[in-house]
């Protein structure tokens, strides 16, 4: 069915087709003109030249070269957002945050393709609906955005597995390598998402597919990593990709084999701990990674950061990757020469269904410039500005470094780059210290006659006889941190008093060195007098670190002296000298030596803050010296150019325009000082920073000039779309989408968003506006725009949550549930990384349940030894849980992977089938990040064992997700839904028939362990012709345990953990809601303790409501049907098959099976039995093996002796009793599977190192228990030599707590000795317990042992012992590297 699926949208060009005849215009607009058009190549007039239409079906080249990217040879700026579709089910929605990333100035989105969102099963792809790849890159060509595809089989993400697919988790083979079983399946899932990228492509002219990232931060560059890199880039070419392949593993693949076309760095320097908003941590330099012949591309760089279960919350997140952080760290990218950023996340999204890895709860909101309730945060207008002046100022497309003379205040650095063309010039103006909140006042100085630092040279390098160092200098060449260096080669010293004197003759000297962020003071002395304290810390290589001019000809001398001390940017007092400069006269003298020349008047950095310094630019038809105002943008609007330029509020301005005559000036809007220096033809413009003014520039030899100077807050409310007639601005307004020209040019059709300002500012050649549709009566302003007024949004009022109904659910736990559909954990083997930890295999990915809730029902026959019961269940994360029943009674619950559990007294049954009902949840896979099969970590029930009887077998029967494989669900898709019994009978879907359920108000509360339901419905009626985004937020007392799994017309749209947080509100996408009609709700409430369980206040919540132009459909959003969710009937027929528990090699038993008809149903005839067994194993039969009818109540016994082979037998083996029979004229089937139970052999006798016994179970925290290692990374096998506190041991068990080695003793040992630590391998973190069990008796805990701790030796007596436990806790801390040894662990017995 989901094969057919996809032949049709392979065979649909005609539907292509007529999207493209309606979009032609408005995407050939967007793609050619403005923000989107390569910044590079400009007209006479200085604005950005026209790219080749990409809509036009004509192939178009797109290339690269050391500065930049070029499409048909034109330079592009890439300034892109991360968005992942899969993070938001809503297609309409797509259109909405691609067309938000467009008026923020991005011309570039990335994105994602998430295999496992694609793919429930191997073979089966579905890209219909939701998964409508094609459609999302048809509506961001639409938008006007290029598309860096990135659809490697690997993609990280914080998704589940990494966006393998779920039944990936089963498969052998080693992840992300060139192994034919993982690259089978690899090129599977590219085959298909490559041809719908291949045809989206601008090299083909039919999209807007500019790039194609092959795989994921993948740093593997030894010979296997080539070839599996070189693979996937044939696999790629093969499918008909064009466009650059590109990367982001770190430069790993910018040469050798397997070399891609450009391979970038990621950069993420705030880290993911969003705890302390307000400590930073320094700019990175990016350019480490920018190779010869290719741009400096950052794919990924710091967009917002995730956070985990517990966390503090996106909002902190926010406040961390702040507009402050954009505009200090984005332009430090630009400083060093970037021309290709790519911001992960600019719209985060939610983590809807089980899509996320474990560490992290549903919202992925990233503290991104879109929130992921799809508001925009104060980020975003910084992205605006910085976005807008990519776009706009061309020659930032092609830049070299340039020295700059330092600013005069020297706790500020200015890095310099120069277009070599155009000369064009940018000053990058930060504090030394980026994490610094001085506010600094400085001047810099301009020579608009630099030379790129390639080729300069200077008078001394460090290493030169000229200079007579006096001290402990240490003097270095060709190092891994002199390649900035002049020559390669540097002199450094941290010693206070030590010194470098420089005699020279000239009126100038510089000094050069680097700044790091372990460098500190140096006193600098010229002719004896000291001159100043400089700061030598920072991120620059070859700065001027002290520049002096003036001096008089003649003789002079340069001292530097080292203080020893340092700021509080940085580590060390370290002092660097690269060369020594004495620069001419004509070189000496700057262009403009103080920049503002304004008395009195300077550049100022608010804290954290950066300006881009533009000098030497043609501004339309004018020429800009330099201006210490920002420019936003510049466009030509009718027939005079125009300009937006701004600054802090309150700080001071200064623009200085070169004419060949005086121009006329006027003004309104503020006050503007006007200096004519007729030397020069130099127009020198001052003013403050402070609302808008308007300053109108006519004459001079030039076109008209228009210069909007706001401060910030003023420039963040102008909006910038290009028509085919040309550019138009807009001022006001929440948000301006589109912009296209009508009936000649005469008329522009705008549309967006507006919330509760009426006024807006419309900067065109057009005579006529229209505002989503209806006409403005607009007038016209002395300035040349046209303002008017548009809609304001209607208020919006949201009805109360009411008639609440409730049902209990858990049938699960109780005895008598019918489980007979159910499957049997009965596999032997797994392809887990964690291993078998006891057989059968328990983990319920290898039963083909791979998302949710799992159930798991065991029976066992009681020996009177059972006292309890020991249970390790691992969904991966902080928030983890299970909940456990015994014959129907609760047990208890964990929140922390593992739980003894005692049985109550006389709970146990003496004869017959004791239940043990046991819920678990996946909360996601692992991700893969490190190539070790991270992903196939066990999910659900991973290991269970009896206490006081550990032989005494369980045979479980487990229930995930309905259809395993194949959920009933195709359209909401493989990741969805989980295993609750409510989801699987339908539940959680609109329509379902609750009218039975009881009424109940919220808050309530729920005292019965388990699961119950919550469900309402709710008409909601928003006003029209606006976009509304609502959500559910939960109000309750964190003290209650109970968690919830929300569903909004039948789509999962969150999990909420009350006791654990941090998200209370749970936005639910239009699209999914229906603003204007009837909604279902259903929460699915799992009260963990059975005392304060039950459900606080739910509730709607308004984040934001405009007036738009935005229209969503609703999705298609299956309602419920009683023929597909009917739960199967209980089988005619009920088979119990009887067998002892253990089983020894050789010797017979006796397995009985009992067929058994419900006394209210029908007869049954013709009843046969049989039993299959183990390979090796052979039964007869001590009864009839048929019966010739039974009537309703009545029942018939079979039996078989049956041999067990000789030699070992295995720890588990499975028996199956099966019945056929006839009941109402059709043949049917009952049957009955049981684990019996192998006896292992007891130790030898005499001392037996534990790590060469078999163990019995075993379970560990992260991947499997190693033997004679260290417990090292999640794969098998990858562990070290044992190391604790230096001390290294040849025997041993490695683990990462919590883990439990079970060993079988059967009485015949007599003492345990073994030393136990941290192992040395997690550098002295780590904090653990360690613990020996001996038939349920602790015998010894340890105190927590800390890394780098000594040894600690244990040495307890298990006499009589059957069976000991080896436990290693994570002594309340969580299990991060918690690596704990068991060293020489030896048993002495017999």
């Amino acid at each position: 069915m989901r094969r057919e699926r996809v032949g049709r949208r392979d065979a649909r060009p005609g539907r292509r087709r007529w999207w493209r005849g309606i979009l032609a215009t408005a995407a050939t607009i967007a793609l050619s003109t403005g923000l989107i058009a390569p910044a590079a190549a400009e007209d006479a007039r200085g604005q950005a030249a026209a790219a080749t239409p990409a809509a036009d079906s004509r192939p178009h080249t797109v290339t690269f070269d050391g500065y930049s990217f070029l499409v048909d040879g034109e330079r592009t700026y890439l300034w892109s957002g991360e968005f992942h579709y899969f993070r938001l089910p809503s297609p309409d929605l797509w259109r909405d945050i691609f067309q938000k990333m467009k008026a923020a100035g991005f011309n570039a989105t990335s994105l994602y393709f998430d295999w496992g969102y694609h793919s429930p099963k191997p073979g089966v792809y579905d890209f219909s609906g939701v998964r409508d790849v094609d459609r999302l890159l048809d509506m961001a060509e639409e938008a006007g955005l290029y598309v860096i595809a990135r659809p490697a089989p690997y993609i990280n993400a914080e998704v589940d597995s990494g966006g393998l697919p779920g039944w990936m988790t089963t498969k052998a083979g080693h992840n992300r390598s060139d192994d034919p079983q993982f690259l089978k399946y690899a090129d599977e899932w590219l085959t298909q998402i490559d041809r719908i990228i291949a045809r989206h492509q601008m090299t083909n002219g039919t999209g807007s597919v500019i790039a194609y990232q092959v795989e994921n931060e993948y740093y593997n560059g030894s010979a296997a990593g080539r070839s599996y890199m070189e693979h996937l880039e044939d696999k790629a070419r093969a499918d008909g990709i064009t466009v650059p392949l590109t990367g982001n593993n770190n430069g790993t693949f910018n040469s050798g084999t397997g070399a891609l076309d450009v391979d970038g760095p990621d950069s993420y320097p705030q880290g993911f701990n969003c705890s302390n908003p307000s400590k930073w941590n320094g700019v990175p330099d990016i350019s480490y990674d920018h190779p010869a012949g290719k741009p400096l591309y950052s794919p990924e760089f710091q967009g917002g950061a995730f956070d985990p279960w517990g966390g503090p919350g996106y909002d902190k997140c926010a406040q961390l990757i702040n507009d402050q952080f954009a505009n200090v760290f984005y332009k430090q990218n630009i400083a060093v020469g970037a021309t290709a950023q790519s911001f992960y996340m600019t719209y985060g999204g939610t983590n809807w269904g089980w899509l996320g890895m474990p560490e992290n709860y549903t919202s992925y909101d990233y503290g991104a410039a879109i929130r992921e309730n799809r508001q925009l945060d104060p980020k975003y207008y910084e992205d605006k500005l910085i976005g807008y002046f990519t776009q706009s100022v061309a020659p930032l497309t092609k830049t070299d470094a340039i020295k700059a003379a330092p600013p005069d205040d020297p706790a500020v650095v200015d890095t310099a780059r120069m277009n070599p063309d155009t000369r064009t010039q940018f000053h990058v103006l930060r504090h030394g210290n980026s994490t610094s909140t001085a506010v600094d006042k400085t001047h810099i100085s301009l020579d608009l006659n630099a030379q790129p630092s390639t080729d300069t040279t200077y008078t001394w390098d460090d290493a030169d006889s000229a200079l007579q160092y006096t001290g402990s200098w240490s003097h270095v060449a060709d190092q891994s941190y002199t390649g900035g260096d002049y020559k390669h080669t540097e002199s450094f010293s941290n010693k206070a008093g030590d010194s470098v004197t420089v005699p020279f003759d000239g009126t100038a000297i510089r000094w050069i060195g680097s700044k790091t962020d372990n460098h500190g003071y140096a006193d600098v002395y010229l002719d004896g007098t000291k001159a100043a304290t400089v700061d030598d810390s920072g991120g620059e290589n070859q700065a001027v670190i002290f520049q002096k001019t003036g001096l008089t000809p003649g003789a002079h001398t340069l001292k530097i002296v080292v203080t020893g001390s340092h700021g509080s940017g940085s580590s060390d007092n370290y002092v660097s000298i690269d060369a020594i400069d004495v620069p001419t006269a004509a070189a000496a003298t700057p262009t403009y030596p103080v920049v503002p020349q304004q008395p009195g008047t300077a550049i100022t950095l608010d804290g954290r803050d950066s300006h881009v310094i533009v000098a030497n630019h043609r501004l339309g038809d004018s020429q800009l010296q330099y201006s210490t105002s920002e420019i936003m943008t510049h466009a030509a609007v009718g027939d005079r150019d125009v300009a937006v330029l701004y600054g802090d509020s309150g700080s001071d301005g200064e623009t200085v325009l070169r004419y060949s005559s005086k121009p006329t000036v006027t003004t309104s809007g503020g006050t503007v000082t006007t200096t004519w220096d007729a030397a020069t033809g130099d127009l020198r413009l001052n003013y403050t920073h402070k609302g808008l003014i308007r300053i109108g520039i006519s004459g001079g030899g030039k076109h008209p000039m228009l210069l909007l100077v706001g401060d910030k807050a003023t420039a963040e409310t102008f909006w910038r779309q290009d028509t085919a007639t040309g550019p138009v601005l807009v001022r006001g307004t929440h948000l301006l989408r589109t912009a296209t020209s009508l009936d000649g040019g005469d008329t522009v059709a705008l549309t967006g968003d507006n919330a509760d300002d009426k006024n807006i500012e419309v900067f065109t050649s057009a005579d006529r506006v229209t505002w989503n549709g209806h006409a403005l009566n607009t007038r016209a302003t002395d300035t040349g725009s046209l303002t008017g007024t548009i809609p304001v949004a209607a208020p919006v009022h949201l009805p109360e949550l009411t008639n609440w109904k409730h049902a209990e659910e858990s049938p699960e736990a109780a005895p008598g549930f019918d489980d007979t559909g159910w499957q049997v954990a009965d596999r032997t083997t797994t392809n887990s990384v964690s291993g078998v930890n006891s057989l059968p295999v328990l983990y319920a990915d290898d039963y083909g349940f791979h998302t949710g809730n799992t159930w798991y029902r065991g029976r066992f026959r009681a020996t009177g030894k059972e006292t309890g019961i020991h249970l390790v269940s691992d969904s991966g994360g902080k928030a983890q849980a299970f909940s456990a029943w015994l014959n129907g009674t609760f047990l208890g619950s964990s929140t922390t992977g593992s739980a003894d559990l005692t049985f109550p007294a006389d709970l146990v049954k003496p004869k017959g089938d004791n239940i043990i009902s046991v819920l678990t949840v996946n909360m996601g896979h692992e991700e893969d990040y490190n190539s070790t099969n991270g992903n196939k970590t066990a999910r659900g029930l991973t290991s269970a064992s009896l206490v006081g009887a550990p032989l005494t077998p369980v045979t479980w029967r487990l229930q995930g997700v309905r259809g395993g494989e194949d959920p009933q669900d195709p359209v909401r898709g493989p990741l969805s839904t989980g295993g609750l019994y409510g989801e699987r009978a339908g539940w959680s879907l609109p329509g379902y028939p609750d009218d039975d359920w009881n009424r109940v108000s919220l808050p309530t509360t729920d005292t019965r362990p388990g699961v119950s339901w919550y469900r309402t419905d709710v008409d909601l009626d928003l006003p029209h012709g606006q976009d509304t985004s609502l959500g559910l937020t939960f109000t309750d007392d964190p003290s209650r345990k109970y968690r919830a799994t929300i569903f909004v017309n039948g789509w999962q749209v969150g999990n909420y953990v009350n006791y654990l947080g941090p998200q209370h509100t749970f936005p639910v996408p239009n699209g999914i809601l229906d603003p204007n009609g009837r909604n279902s709700i259903a929460i699915a409430v799992w009260n963990l303790d059975g005392s304060t369980g039950g459900l606080g206040k739910v509730s709607l919540t308004d984040y934001g409501t405009y007036a738009s132009s935005l229209r969503v459909a609703q999705n298609h959003s299956p309602r419920y049907d009683h023929r597909t969710y009917e739960m199967p009937k209980r089988p005619g027929a009920d088979v119990t098959l009887g067998t002892p528990n253990t089983a020894e090699s050789g010797q017979a038993f006796t397995a009985e099976a009992t067929v058994r008809l419900p006394e209210d149903g029908p007869s049954a005839s013709r009843l046969t039995a049989s039993l299959t067994l183990p390979e090796g194993w052979s039964a007869s039969a001590t009864s009839p093996e048929s019966v010739d009818r039974l009537v309703p109540g009545e029942s018939a016994t079979f039996t078989w002796k049956v041999q067990p082979p000789d030699g070992k037998l295995p720890s588990a083996s499975a028996l199956t009793a099966t019945v056929h029979f006839v009941q109402n004229g059709r043949p049917a089937a009952g049957s009955d599977e049981r684990i019996v139970s192998g006896i292992p052999p007891a130790p030898p006798t005499g001392q037996n190192s534990v790590s060469d016994l078999p163990f019995l179970s075993s379970t560990n925290g992260w991947g499997p228990v190693e033997r004679d290692s260290s417990v090292g990374e999640q794969a098998a096998g990858d562990g070290r030599p044992i190391s604790i506190a230096g001390a290294g041991y040849t025997k041993g068990l490695g683990t990462n707590s919590v883990s439990d080695v079970e060993l079988y003793l059967a009485g015949k040992c007599s003492r345990l000795t073994a030393d136990v630590g941290v192992d040395d391998e997690t550098g002295g973190a780590g904090t653990v317990t360690f613990s020996v069990i001996a038939d349920g008796k602790t015998l010894i805990t340890t105190p927590t042992i800390r890394g780098r701790q000594a040894a600690v030796p244990i040495d307890v007596d298990v006499s009589g012992a059957q069976v000991v436990d080896l436990k290693v806790g994570d002594a309340g801390d969580g299990n991060g590297s918690d690596h704990g040894d068991w060293a020489m662990p030896t048993l002495t017995c017999g």
